[in-house]
């Protein structure tokens, strides 16, 4: 309530009363906002229908009806007023930009939009694309009209007035906390979005990150190394940048089935940074479970344990090296203390803690994480 307040208080400040209007009109329709600033809605109300018996066509009359009516929760009494005062009063911006916010909270995107579209014309800056855009879109969200809330996005990503970091902006707040099942099904209206706003802004690191977080979404492996290409061009002085691009290749190429092209990659990035432990460890345990250079391997994920001793991943891939190269005693108790720290939650780490513990004769220990394993790929 405070903030329609302050719209139409705002409302009735900017705008000169009406010079043919009864100066008691003036006067009541001042008692009334008194009124409602009060509090004292049902009073004012009543001033309010005393006064459109006499002066039906005081816009200010209208738009004050219609503040009650929100007031009171009387929603659709309040955009009949809103539209009355608008109709009367084309020029008032305050009417028009209430009215517009009334349809986005009742979901009414479509009749905001209109509404917008003659605020920016009448006043561009106040009311630029990008704002009014995200509002829009989000309209249309919770209506679940999602051909529209696509297409207004899509309008927002090409508007050549706004800032690139004011669109990435925009499209986070829009396009965040979807359930998991209509993320899903939205994908590719999201990685088509994804594809305008590159054409839009085709130097915006932005727009190719979120390009190629789509891409690895839908498993278009193709897509995702070419972005990831383009962010590296786009990123030549950035060692991170470059590592992580080396990286994201990297897996998307093993993925593939492309090992050769992909360990080609991860030492691409190690030349970078060559202790990069998101690198080091999938590079090495790619590497495992070919059973291929467990020497280096091993000395790769030694790297990751020692600077991480407590992740349950590196502890994995450290341990089933030495697993692999007949030192299941030596592996054991990385497992143990990958256990500790997260381990129990992935049917990976577990079955291959059952074993080592098989390999060393502890039969019972074996057979019960590999339950474990078995019950936690089932979940």
């Amino acid at each position: 309530m405070k903030k329609v307040l302050l719209s139409f208080l705002l409302a009735f400040a900017l705008l000169p009363l009406r010079a043919q209007e009864p100066e008691s009109v003036e006067n009541g329709i001042l008692d009334a906002v008194g009124l409602i600033e009060a509090g004292d809605i049902a009073s004012a109300v009543g001033q309010l229908d005393s006064l459109a018996a006499v002066a039906p066509e005081n816009d200010a009359v209208h738009y004050y009806l219609g503040i009650c009516s929100y007031a009171n929760g009387i929603i659709k009494d309040a955009a009949g007023h809103f539209e009355t005062a608008a109709a009367l009063d084309p020029s008032n911006v305050w009417y028009k930009e209430t009215l517009a916010n009334l349809y986005i909270s009742t979901g009414n995107a479509a009749a905001a939009d209109t509404l917008f579209r003659q605020l920016k014309a009448h006043d561009p800056a106040r009311y630029p694309d990008i704002a009014t855009r995200s509002v829009l879109a989000g309209a249309y969200r919770m209506k679940r009209d999602y051909p529209s809330f696509f297409a207004t996005l899509a309008e927002l990503v090409r508007d050549p007035d706004a800032e690139d970091d004011m669109k990435h902006s925009a499209l986070l707040g829009a396009l965040g906390n979807f359930d998991p099942r209509t993320f899903k099904a939205l994908l590719p209206q999201m990685a088509t979005l994804m594809r305008i706003y590159t054409e839009a802004e085709p130097n915006s690191v932005h727009a190719h990150t979120l390009l190629m977080q789509m891409a690895s979404e839908m498993k278009d492996s193709q897509t995702v190394i070419d972005e990831c290409r383009k962010l590296m061009e786009l990123q030549p002085d950035d060692p991170d940048a470059q590592v992580t691009g080396y990286a994201i290749i990297g897996d998307t190429l093993y993925s593939m089935g492309r090992r050769r092209e992909a360990f080609k990659s991860y030492e691409n990035a190690l030349k970078i940074n060559p202790e990069d432990l998101a690198v080091l460890n999938n590079y090495a345990y790619y590497l495992s479970l070919k059973k291929q250079r467990l020497r280096k391997a091993e000395k790769m994920s030694r790297l990751t344990i020692e600077k991480e001793p407590d992740n349950p991943t590196y502890l994995d891939t450290y341990g089933w090296i030495l697993f692999l190269r007949g030192k299941a005693a030596e592996a054991k108790p990385y497992f143990k203390h990958a256990m500790i720290y997260g381990g129990k939650d992935s049917a990976v780490i577990l079955m291959h803690f059952s074993l080592v513990l098989e390999k060393l004769g502890e039969k019972d220990l074996a057979t019960y994480y590999a339950n474990l394993a078995k019950s936690k790929k089932e979940e």
